[in-house]
């Protein structure tokens, strides 16, 4: 509690340090003297914030410590009011100066615990992880137990025959979800209608049943009440065969109307509920008739397995000294797989490998105490062990978090955005603040805080989860620091102390108290994020000190909501997507502190005149049908990332001035509505010439893509094209072929390719790139067959393929690989079932699709067989994802068959 109180602090103050320094930079701004008070107020407060940052470190803090660091906690909050007003920069120097002899007169000391490195990309390991923990809950044992229960092999359904229903009942952490996840999966292709949806604490029951109408296909209005939603979807299930997923119900009320909505006598149907409370699973089982099933946590051998596959990259390589401690840590998860990925994370990338170390953390992970609820109190101890060993500035970040609702997908950009809104990330020397925040996340995975939710083709982490276990400890953390206030379904969360403001609000739901202190606190709220329809949030410009707006998602804001957006002389960030908003202010030009915008999905289709006046504008974000101003985007200087703007019918002067913003790193262009001739024309001259240059300046991320395309018509790699060798990042299609030049690019780490044609040739020069870590080919005419030869493609981690015929790995090829993916493989009849996978030393996770003919059924289950047998025997276990496709006629005769 202690620690915890501080670290916000932490964070707070390095966002004042950072206004100071911007006020050291707008010199001509500054008084006489007040540059001198300035920068001995900014060394005075860095001295501060290091002596915070050990007090963060101690456990318990005694009176003297604890009343020093809530005293300057409470004034650093004053000081980011205050600094904007010059004049008072000398009332803050005398504040600064009595604090500091304070300190030293009572001789406050702490103690600092080094932060071990971070690192800057996601764990290729932490993917398959996930899916090793998706098989040990279910694969083989309590997911086909679950189905043969639901849908008993040769037994007759009777047409009267009522729905069945199972609760799968476990604590928290357990597994439940995934476990229902994979017999929904499973069986779902079976029913007319599916939907899984969640329910969690506290949930707004009309959301709930809007998204299983949208699912099962029901009627649905955001006018409609509960009793019509309910009506409608009992009037769609009505004699339909449908499974429903009723997902981590709390308490009996919900499903007493989600009940009502599932038809009872609709033959052949299924209900499945997950809670943690056994009298809810009975409850919901005795309205529909069903059983509960007790879900039990894992055994030894796959706690081991899971515990070392995570720190020793497979399950028989834990070093004999480290065996006992391993054995004694493992106890103290008691099975929980949440518990054993978090602990686990924690130990591979923040603890040495010694029996002392690794002792001391198991110490570290408190027993529970009598009579309390054992897996709670071991979820507990362990998050707190993670989340305290956790740099500074990403418990901040972490806790950030929490203003998330439960079991929602949180797009990468999102926090990471809003933490550089925020004032929360310390870039290295080169690096961006952007490029800072994804590193922030892309740790936050590597420990297990947060769960990768989707990808893109490369491996790209592109969405996240946190679990709500995590999230629930993460809420709890910032209400007792102040940190972060909610309007959930329960209702309004007030600040833990009487002397406390509420700086940072998250809207998840609405209330008739809404209106009584909505006004009150809006002079103070520093961060809003809202995804309802709040009628009490405008006029948003009563929101004065607001640094970051968060709007998405609210189905009610227009274009007046945003008038006299300028306001809001502190915005950094403004998230308007997915709204009906169809028009920017012209006076958004105004808003000089604007960093990030995003647009995306509104009806907006053309930008201001006014928006080239944003000068530290650093993201942009719009939709492909959005135009640009003709003129004025050189002006620019501060953009870089833009994204996702189509090149066809912008004005000529855009395309031109693109290439004079020397601060682009990040550039999603699309390409749309081509013709044989579009090549030919100024448009792609002018593009092609901005291209070159932004290759060099700070150009480092490039995706090219087609919405719509024609194969007659692929980019042409020609010379036109510029050779950009600053990337890092590069994806293109659809080209006909691999370019020489591609070979050249040194610092290219991610490479995704959509091809016409990929014949052997295309594949040596990659084979060669130097830094290649990522590769992704999406062939559009099938290719091959391949051969992977020894000394290729030696630093590439993961290899995703769509649209290949028979691959062969040599020993000694792809070292590092450690993911393979491999979609669209091509059975033909006699093809090589040996793909030389046993050649990947590094290999952890295998994903297979093969198409064949029906015929060819047989041979594609040898394939299958085969390849398990290979991987069962590679030291690493790799996990395999083995999908098949099969084709009523023979669509491959006569082309790869002898």
């Amino acid at each position: 509690m202690e620690r915890a109180f501080v670290s916000a602090a932490t964070g707070v103050m390095s966002s004042v340090l950072g206004k100071l320094a911007d006020l050291l930079h707008e010199e001509y701004k500054l008084a006489k003297g007040v540059r001198k008070d300035i920068e001995f107020l900014r060394s005075e407060l860095s001295a501060m914030n290091d002596l915070l940052y050990v007090l963060a470190e101690v456990e318990e803090l005694d009176a003297i410590n604890k009343g020093w660091r809530d005293r300057l906690v409470r004034k650093i909050k004053k000081i980011r009011v205050s600094l904007q007003v010059a004049h008072q920069i000398k009332e803050l120097k005398d504040r600064a100066v009595e604090e500091s002899k304070r300190q030293k007169r009572y001789k406050l000391d702490g103690r600092l615990v080094g932060a071990s490195p971070s690192n800057n990309k996601v764990d290729l390991r932490m993917c398959a992880l996930w899916v090793e923990t998706e098989k040990l809950v279910g694969v083989d044992g309590p997911r086909d137990e679950i189905i043969s229960c639901l849908m008993p092999e040769g037994e007759e359904q009777e047409p009267w025959q009522q729905v069945r229903t199972l609760s799968i009942v476990g604590c928290a952490g357990l597994g439940k979800t995934t476990l229902a996840n994979q017999v929904y999966q499973k069986i779902k292709g079976e029913f007319e209608c599916s939907a899984f949806v969640s329910v969690s604490q506290n949930p707004p029951m009309k959301d709930v049943l809007m998204k299983i109408c949208s699912q099962v296909g029901a009627t649905a209005s955001m006018a409609d009440d509960e009793l019509i939603l309910v009506a409608n979807l009992r009037e769609r299930l009505q004699k339909k065969r449908y499974i429903v997923v009723v997902d981590d119900i709390w308490h009996s009320d919900p499903w007493e109307i989600i009940g009502q909505a599932l038809v009872k006598t609709s033959p052949g149907s299924i209900i499945i509920i997950t809670t943690r409370l056994k009298d809810v699973a009975q409850s919901c089982c005795s309205s529909h008739g069903g059983r509960v099933y007790d879900m039990k946590p894992l055994d030894d051998h796959n706690s081991k397995r899971l515990f070392f596959k995570r720190i020793f990259d497979s399950e028989d390589k834990c070093p004999h000294e480290l065996e006992s401690a391993s054995k004694d840590i493992l106890k103290k998860c008691t099975g929980i797989p949440l518990a054993i990925i978090s602990i686990s994370s924690f130990l591979a990338v923040d603890v040495p490998q010694s029996p002392d170390h690794w002792n001391k953390v198991k110490e570290s992970i408190s027993s529970p105490l009598p009579g309390r609820n054992k897996p709670i109190d071991t979820m507990k101890s362990v998050l707190s062990l993670s989340y305290f060993n956790l740099p500074h500035h990403l418990r901040t970040c972490l806790l950030y978090l929490s203003a998330f609702p439960e079991d929602c997908e949180i797009e990468r950009d999102r926090p990471v955005c809003r933490w550089v809104a925020e004032g929360f990330v310390d870039p290295e020397p080169g690096e961006s603040p952007y490029e800072a925040g994804l590193r922030y996340f892309n740790v936050l995975i590597n420990r297990s805080l947060i769960q990768p939710w989707k990808e893109d083709k490369g491996g790209v982490v592109l969405s996240c989860r946190v679990h709500d276990v995590i999230l629930n400890f993460l809420a709890s953390k910032s209400l007792e620091e102040n940190f972060l206030n909610l309007l959930d379904p329960s209702g309004f969360l007030p600040p833990s102390s009487p002397h406390s403001k509420v700086r940072r609000l998250s809207l998840q739901n609405t209330n008739n108290q809404e209106q009584c202190w909505m006004k009150s606190i809006k002079p103070h709220v520093r961060s809003l994020a809202c995804c309802v329809d709040s009628k009490e949030l405008h006029p948003l410009t009563e929101f004065e000190a607001v640094r970051m707006l968060d709007l998405e998602n609210c189905g009610s804001l227009r274009n007046v909501h945003l008038a006299n957006i300028e306001m809001l002389l502190q915005l950094r960030y403004l998230s308007i997507r997915r709204t009906r908003v169809s028009e920017l202010p012209a006076g958004i030009g105004q808003a000089q502190r604007l960093e990030t915008l995003d647009i995306r999905d509104t009806d907006v289709d053309q930008l201001p005149s006014t928006i080239v006046l944003l000068e530290k504008l650093a993201r942009l974000f719009v939709s492909s049908k959005v135009m640009f101003p003709a003129e004025g985007i050189s002006r620019m200087k501060g953009l870089e990332q833009l994204a996702c703007f189509s090149i066809r019918g912008q004005p000529h002067g855009f395309l031109k001035e693109l290439g004079e913003l020397t601060n682009l790193r990040i550039l999603e262009a699309l390409w749309a509505g081509m013709d044989e001739n579009y090549y030919e024309g100024s448009e792609w001259g002018i593009f092609t010439s901005s291209l070159r240059a932004l290759g060099s300046h700070k150009l480092h991320s490039l995706d090219f893509s087609m919405t719509m395309y024609e194969i007659k018509n692929p980019i042409p790699m020609d010379s036109s094209f510029p050779a950009l060798p600053r990337l890092r990042a590069f994806s293109i299609g659809l080209i006909s072929t691999v370019p020489i030049w591609m070979g050249t690019l040194a610092n290219v780490e991610l490479l995704q390719l959509h091809i016409c044609n990929f014949t052997l040739e295309d594949l040596r020069p990659l084979g060669d790139m130097p830094a290649l870590e990522t590769l992704v080919l999406d062939v559009d005419r099938y290719g091959g067959p391949f051969t992977i030869v020894s000394g290729a493609f030696q630093r590439l981690k993961s290899f995703r393929v769509h649209k290949l015929y028979q691959l062969l790995f040599m020993p000694g090829s792809m070292p590092n690989l450690k993911h393979l993916d491999i979609k669209g493989l091509t059975y033909t009849w006699g093809s090589n079932i040996d793909l030389g996978i046993q050649h990947l030393a590094s290999l952890s996770k295998v994903e297979m699709l093969v198409k064949a003919w029906r015929n060819n059924r047989e041979g594609v289950q040898a394939l299958e067989a085969e390849t398990r047998r290979f991987l069962d025997a590679h030291p690493n276990r790799p996990t395999l994802t083995f999908n098949s496709f099969f084709t009523k006629s023979n669509l491959y005769r006569g082309r790869w068959e002898q």
